[in-house]
């Protein structure tokens, strides 16, 4: 009979983890640029011995321990140290007036950044402004107040007007009326109930001569977003080329007037590597905004040697001594392994540099990291987020990755260049008689590269560009 009771085993296994300093090390690693300057200024609101500057004067010292673990054999408990009475005690010791939280150089880039992010007035306020502008009445304004709270981020009303007249008591054509004052505000376009009724409020103001380009939203909308050009002229009694003319200048209108004051804020990227060709050679560097620079303050350091300090205050100092040490030298680790991986990259998309991204060659992580002699994690890790200006403009590391596409002669072809090809034969076709997508299949086989169509048609879709019918034009 089989012993169902509890039981203590033994195992032996063999797991690995990782310290606090290799997981700070991976963390940096992984971090954009603007992320590391928020984490650098974090850090220099908490470690008083941590000062940036605009070149290390010297190398990382090395911390000179009293016993293995550097803490006169305790550990520390930050909870016990009174910060505050360490500070005036040996204040007459550090230099005078110096903020050693903040240094002027990394303050006025940290201020830029911040300067930069301008605080977007959301589509609400927008509204809600014009209307207190525009009506005194409190039960009108109450009853504007309610309709502004129903148009989505869109710019659309996509409230019940008959159940606001019925929840405030009120007849349903003053809602009508207030929702019409709501429909003249800016931008052009917002408190529509639907597409047709935007453009419609658009081309009152904006096209009011155009009486056709009515006719065309009021009747014929469904009709013109299947691309039913010569059906559209026979109804409106006019040739395709006007209908054409007339579809050009709803393009110019806005379906969706809200996203105008998008309430998401805008996000800067700063590039970590630029490539500039330099007496005919490309050479990869570092910008300066992907290098900060930190140092240990001299003050501190001559503390720790001062024999009649207080042990648990200079424990304190070793610890963060200890940590400042730490963290430049992950942040100059970092920027070691960009550069290297950087390097890598753009050796391998030479081809790129000189004639475009129709030239991007396939490559995978692992390629990078046999190149660099890294993990493949660590590539990962190290592309992810990181941006390269290059003579072709400004590219996110991981879209020098693509899989590898066979051609006629047994080489290989980046997808992304397969894809910018097709972009290429698309914008070149005689927009009266677009290509399909066999067609497309046929040009690139004729070029060498072994393609189904299929995989045409899902490249073409992930690049939004339209199948054939809606990319075709129709002229008189």
């Amino acid at each position: 009979m089989m012993n169902m009771g509890p039981r203590l085993v033994q195992t032996l296994r063999q797991t690995q983890t990782l310290s606090l300093k290799m997981q700070q090390a991976l963390q940096i690693l992984q971090y954009s640029n603007l992320e590391l300057d928020q984490h650098i200024k974090e850090e220099l609101e908490v470690n008083p011995v941590l000062e940036a500057t605009a070149k290390l004067s010297e190398p990382v010292p090395e911390i000179t321990k009293e016993t293995p673990n550097g803490h006169d054999g305790e550990a520390l408990d930050d909870s016990s140290f009174d910060l505050d009475a360490f500070a005036s005690r040996w204040d007459q010791r550090l230099k005078e007036g110096r903020d050693l939280s903040v240094h002027p150089d990394m303050g006025s880039r940290r201020d830029f950044y911040l300067n930069s992010i301008s605080q977007e007035e959301s589509l609400t306020a927008h509204l809600l402004t014009q209307l207190r502008l525009v009506v005194d009445d409190p039960d009108d304004l109450a009853m504007g107040e309610y309709l502004v709270g129903e148009i989505d981020a869109r710019g659309y009303f996509t409230g019940s007007l008959e159940e606001i007249a019925e929840e405030m008591g009120v007849e349903l054509a003053q809602v009508e009326r207030m929702l019409y004052r709501v429909q003249r505000f800016e931008p052009t376009g917002v408190g529509a109930r639907d597409l047709a009724e935007c453009l419609m409020l658009q081309i009152n103001a904006e096209h009011p001569h155009e009486p056709e380009l009515t006719i065309l939203v009021e009747h014929h909308l469904d009709d013109l977003q299947r691309r039913q050009i010569p059906a559209i002229a026979k109804a409106m009694r006019v040739s395709t080329g006007r209908v054409e003319e007339l579809k050009n200048i709803l393009a110019t209108l806005n379906p969706w007037p809200g996203h105008e004051y998008d309430s998401e804020p805008t996000q800067y990227i700063a590039p970590d590597l630029v490539v500039e060709k330099i007496d005919g050679s490309f050479v990869v560097s570092l910008t300066e905004s992907g290098s900060p620079e930190l140092q240990v303050d001299e003050g501190y350091k001559a503390l720790v040697k001062d024999k009649t300090m207080d042990k648990t205050e200079k424990r304190y100092i070793r610890s963060k001594l200890e940590s400042a040490k730490w963290l430049i030298q992950n942040i100059a680790q970092r920027q070691q392994t960009i550069l290297r991986i950087g390097k890598a990259i753009m050796d391998v998309q030479h081809e790129f540099l000189e004639k475009g991204v129709d030239k991007i060659k396939p490559l995978t992580l692992q390629e990078i990291a046999d190149i660099v002699g890294v993990h493949e994690a660590t590539v990962s890790r190290t592309t992810r987020g990181k941006y390269v200006q290059t003579p072709q403009g400004l590219f996110e590391f991981k879209y020098f990755f693509s899989p590898a596409l066979k051609t006629a002669s047994g080489g290989e072809q980046s997808s992304k260049s397969v894809r910018a090809t097709i972009q290429k034969i698309i914008d070149a076709e005689d927009k009266r008689k677009p290509l399909s997508d066999q067609k497309i299949t046929d040009k690139l086989i004729e070029n060498g590269l072994k393609i189904a169509r299929r995989t045409v048609t899902k490249y073409r879709e992930a690049m939004n560009i339209p199948k054939t019918t809606m990319r075709k034009e129709y002229q008189s």
